[in-house]
Order: structure tokens, then sequence, then C-alpha cells
């Protein structure tokens, strides 16, 4: 039986994910789009980076990891630390997947779910799979592995 800790987490963190959700959703947040013309357009430019070449995720997304202000990218069970995204750290064990077949993770979102300061990460697998919230431990941890919360029996697909 489940600790009221723990119940009292679980519920924060999906009342914080169904938040992110409404502000995710285009329209629900009211933000205007401002018209675009030739005159204000510029050309940006992108840099490759190849983080490993092991596949272990359909996706990947950013956020700042380990609260030094810089992006970070999360990418399957690792999390690389910008700006140079060389470092990487597991959030839990990895488990190459087959390149000919789809991964059992599909994608993440780096959240603060349980409001300590600390971006999570929150998972989800292949369709019919539980949802995870990775609870980052703090700066000072960040080489250990992550405790991880179940925050749904079942995810559909990428979108919980």
């Amino acid at each position: 039986m489940p600790r009221t800790s723990q119940i009292l987490f679980r519920r924060r963190m999906l009342i914080r994910l169904f938040c992110l959700c409404l502000i995710m959703v285009p329209g629900l947040s009211g933000a205007a789009h401002e018209p675009h013309s030739a005159e204000n357009r510029t050309l940006d430019e992108f840099r490759r980076i190849a983080l490993t070449d092991v596949y272990y995720s359909e996706g990947a997304s950013a956020g700042d990891i380990n609260g030094d202000g810089l992006a970070d990218l999360v990418y399957g069970p690792h999390w690389y630390a910008g700006p140079t995204f060389e470092r990487a750290a597991e959030i839990y064990p990895a488990a190459p997947q087959n390149r000919n077949g789809y991964s059992d993770h599909f994608f993440h979102w780096v959240f603060d779910f349980d409001g300590d300061g600390h971006q999570d990460v929150l998972t989800a697998g292949f369709p019919g799979t539980p949802g995870y919230v990775y609870r980052n431990p703090g700066p000072k941890n960040l080489d250990e592995l992550w405790e991880r919360f179940t925050v749904a029996d079942q995810v559909s697909n990428e979108a919980p």
C-alpha cells in the first residue's frame, strides 16, 4: 500500500502535469501570435551534435537539469550537460534499443513536477506501458540514479 507521502507526491505531480498540458495546448494559453513579414526575418544557423551512436529513444528534450542556467539535453536514460553536451549521466539504467523497431522509450518532458526547484523528467514509453516521473536528486547527486514514480498505469502514445 502506498505511503501517504507517495500519494501526495503523485497528486502534486498530476496537478502540475495537467497545468503543463494546458499551457502546451495551442489556443488555451491565450498567447497572441505576432504576424511575420520579410523585413523581420533572420536566418538561423544550427550546429549538429551527435550525443551518442546508441539508439535509446524516439525523441529528446531540453531543460536545465543541473541548475546552472544553461540548457541540458535528455535522451533516453541519459542527460547531457550543456552547452557542450559531452558529459552524460544516467537517469535510470540504460538499455540500448533495436534500431530496426520501435524503442520502449518514446519521449520525455522536463519540468519541476514536485516543486523542489529541480527539473524532473516525465517519460512516455511504448503505447500501453506506464508513464513515469524521475525525480531530479539535486545538483550534488546528479551522478546517481533518479527515484522513479509511476504517474499513469498506461500511456496510449507520446501525449500522456
